[in-house]
């Protein structure tokens, strides 16, 4: 749409999951075309329903019966994007597609290293066609080197990168993030990486190939500690929620079933606010940093004995009144019945061709001239192959018709 800062800019994605059609979501967002390519004979993973059924991937009503149009996952990651659903191993939905890549701006792939290039889509082969064009992969390894050709998902990437050795508890075994933040990691990376080259070719007219690898990415959470052990040789343990700069720094039940609140003393200032506000007497075993890490311990207990008779909220509102940093840990149904969220406008109602009314979550940054938007829900399967293939790429009727008879297209899995 006119008014968004990528508007005119075609993406066609090649993507599964989450990280590369987050990647694309964020253009889409910002007002590019995003073209989303899917196979009826192996569908987007996120849009696949052969697992075990439960109540959050699916609307209050159900399954349905299109399933693969209705999981919460694939929806969440493909708002504002068209669905082109095309056989690409048969000849001619080979050619349709090299024909829109043509005519595109950015290809955008997340599967493994080398894929791309065996399906005939390789960087080489498309700027051949289109010497403008980007082409962005986002193998879990990158694109070259001794692991590029390794298969990975968010839980084995975090692994990979040293990640989950830095998360749990001193003397217990690596632990994951539960939703793999690597995913969005990787698609910031992507979204960025994607408009640094156009801001290239927009100086230069050359296109040029993006490689991306996700454990890198996240690698970028533990750059400390990765410089610490390159310096000295040592391997830094986890400390659960303890850190070496702030004290105390962790999370406290607090009143109700299962309510934390999350608090952190990041100065000696700060933690005399604390102490203040929870009524422990000043004591010199706690006057620097050093001290109350010494102690943490003797602090978390009296932090323990007071937040349990908090509401949670209620406590954290009044520290941060008083310069101390704290929050309420929320869960999925604190942050869908967030003022704060709201406020902001980071939900959005929205129509889905089969769900119907569907509320679609936002993204973080809002550009106060040029602010993304969403504009509608995530596609039905192929519900924009008939207007890409007339109305971007002109095949004729009777081609389109071809297709269609030899089940090229679709929008039912097979």
């Amino acid at each position: 749409p006119a008014g968004l800062p990528l508007a005119g800019l075609r993406v066609v994605e090649l993507t599964t999951a989450w990280a590369g059609p987050m990647a694309g979501r964020i253009l889409a967002w910002l007002g590019a075309e995003v073209i989303h390519v899917e196979s009826a004979t192996r569908l987007d993973s996120w849009r696949q329903h052969n697992q075990v059924f439960s109540r959050y991937r699916f609307p209050p009503d159900g399954a349905g019966d299109r399933p693969w149009d209705r999981t919460a996952l694939f929806n969440s990651q493909n708002a504002n994007k068209l669905s082109l659903a095309l056989e690409l191993k048969d000849k001619a939905g080979h050619a349709a597609m090299l024909k829109l890549m043509a005519q595109s701006d950015v290809v955008l792939c997340n599967f493994t290293a080398g894929t791309l290039a065996r399906m005939g889509f390789g960087y080489d082969k498309l700027r051949e066609l289109n010497p403008a064009i980007i082409v962005t992969e986002m193998p879990a390894f990158g694109s070259f080197g001794p692991m590029a050709n390794g298969t990975a998902i968010g839980p084995s990437m975090e692994m990979a990168a040293g990640m989950a050795g830095m998360i749990g508890y001193r003397g217990g075994p690596p632990t994951t993030t539960g939703p793999t933040y690597l995913d969005p990691m990787g698609a910031l990376n992507g979204a960025a990486a994607i408009l640094t080259a156009l801001l290239h070719r927009q100086a230069t007219g050359e296109g040029q190939h993006i490689d991306i690898s996700q454990v890198e990415a996240a690698m970028q959470f533990i750059g400390p500690q990765i410089l610490h052990a390159l310096a000295t040789g040592e391997n830094p343990a986890p400390s659960g929620n303890r850190v070496a700069w702030a004290a105390p720094h962790d999370a406290f039940q607090a009143a109700g079933d299962d309510q934390w609140i999350a608090i952190a003393a990041t100065s000696d200032a700060a933690w005399a606010a604390l102490a203040e506000v929870i009524g422990m007497k000043p004591d010199p075993r706690f006057a620097d940093l050093a001290g109350r890490r010494a102690h943490e311990d003797i602090i978390a207990v009296a932090l323990a004995n007071w937040a349990r008779t908090q509401d949670k909220h209620a406590a954290a509102a009044l520290l941060q009144q008083h310069g101390i940093a704290a929050a309420a840990v929320h869960d999925p149904r604190d942050g869908a019945t967030s003022a704060y969220l709201r406020h902001r406008g980071y939900f959005t109602p929205l129509v889905h061709s089969d769900i119907g009314p569907v509320i679609q979550e936002g993204l973080p940054f809002h550009l106060s001239l040029t602010p993304g938007y969403d504009r509608f829900a995530a596609p039905v399967l192929g519900e924009h192959t008939r207007h890409v293939l007339a109305d971007i790429i002109k095949l004729s009727p009777d081609e389109i018709a071809d297709l269609d008879a030899r089940d090229i297209t679709s929008v039912v899995p097979k």
